[in-house]
């Protein structure tokens, strides 16, 4: 398989720094962080990352020196130009423990983002465990700073973004409330934005080739899990990322730009699932109750008008599941 371009060493720089912008592959890894990647491994891991092996090739080897007391690290830089850096790692811990060190030591720049080939404790919500075969998109993205009033919206932006690229993709997306992804009423994805020194980076994973057996998910769950090729997305985990990512940041950039959080609630509210519908709620360990999803405060805090007229009550955390199709026994 012809996906290599050569390799050649670049001298001496000051104070580290990766190859890019552009796709690249961390040749070396490190030790229980992340597995080595070459292009041939790459390709070998799944027919879906085959094809974006052979759509970034010719991949050349890259040599950086950091100083003159440190090992080299190697890399495997694709021809292909972008704006932003993509890192793709072999199997990881999580694509959220590759990029944040990335990040907080300034080599990583917003927009850059770390794209995983796998994982082996990726997590979720409530730090649940993601499940995370190879030719699915496990990725990490440094965000841009924002002001404070706009932190508990982060994940409700994200994922009206992300929706609205799938829609585009003539996918029928909406955001099931906090952070979870839906195509056709089934979880396609999730989000877990985490902040911390200063430094923002979400942890975004879509099931693009597979989904878990209804078996490996949490008893209870509340929608069924599927994934975007199904639904007629066809494209590698690392094609499809690089022009998500392309997508978000415009998004994200102007959705910004509408004045206030109450404004940009606004905005992300009609692609809530089952809004105006009633729902199960269940709220740590409270009986589940019911109410009707009424829309989004200025804060993301979800809106519902529980039942018997109690009035309007917001919800902070929780989840969320449609009474019509589950049973109160079974929360979301």
């Amino acid at each position: 398989m012809y996906l290599h371009g050569g390799f050649r060493s670049v001298a001496e720089i000051d104070g580290p720094t990766l190859p890019g912008p552009g796709a690249l592959l961390w040749a070396l890894g490190r030790e229980e962080l992340a597995d080595p990647l070459c292009p041939d491994s790459l390709a070998g891991s799944h027919p879906a990352w085959e094809e974006d092996a052979r759509r970034f090739a010719p991949w050349q080897e890259v040599s950086v020196t950091w100083c003159s007391a440190c090992a080299q690290e190697r890399w495997w830089v694709s021809p292909v130009r972008r704006q932003g850096r993509i890192l793709v790692c072999g199997k990881c811990s999580s694509a959220l423990d590759v990029a944040r060190p990335l990040a907080e030591n300034t080599m990583f720049e917003a927009w850059d983002s770390v794209l995983a080939v796998s994982q082996w404790a990726g997590r979720g919500q409530l730090r649940r465990q993601w499940l995370s075969p190879p030719g699915n998109v496990y990725s990490a993205l440094v965000l841009p700073s924002v002001p404070k009033e706009y932190d508990s919206l982060l994940p409700l932006i994200l994922g009206y973004c992300i929706a609205g690229f799938l829609r585009y993709k003539k996918l029928d997306a909406h955001i099931k409330w906090p952070n979870d992804l839906l195509v056709a009423e089934q979880k396609v994805g999730g989000i877990l934005v985490e902040e911390r020194r200063g430094v923002t980076v979400a942890g975004i994973g879509l099931n693009l080739v597979s989904a878990p057996h209804p078996d490996m998910l949490r008893e209870a769950h509340a929608v069924p899990a599927g994934y975007l090729r199904a639904h007629g997305l066809k494209s590698g985990p690392l094609t499809l990322w690089a022009e998500l990512v392309d997508f978000v940041k415009i998004c994200y950039e102007t959705t910004l730009q509408q004045g206030s959080p109450g404004n940009v609630a606004a905005m992300i509210e009609p692609l809530l699932c089952w809004l105006g519908e009633t729902v199960a709620i269940r709220d740590g360990d409270e009986t589940p109750w019911t109410a009707r999803l009424a829309g989004l405060a200025h804060d993301g805090a979800l809106r519902v008008m529980p039942a018997g007229g109690a009035g309007e009550r917001l919800l902070t955390s929780g989840g969320i599941w449609r009474v019509r199709e589950h049973p109160l026994k079974h929360p979301g």
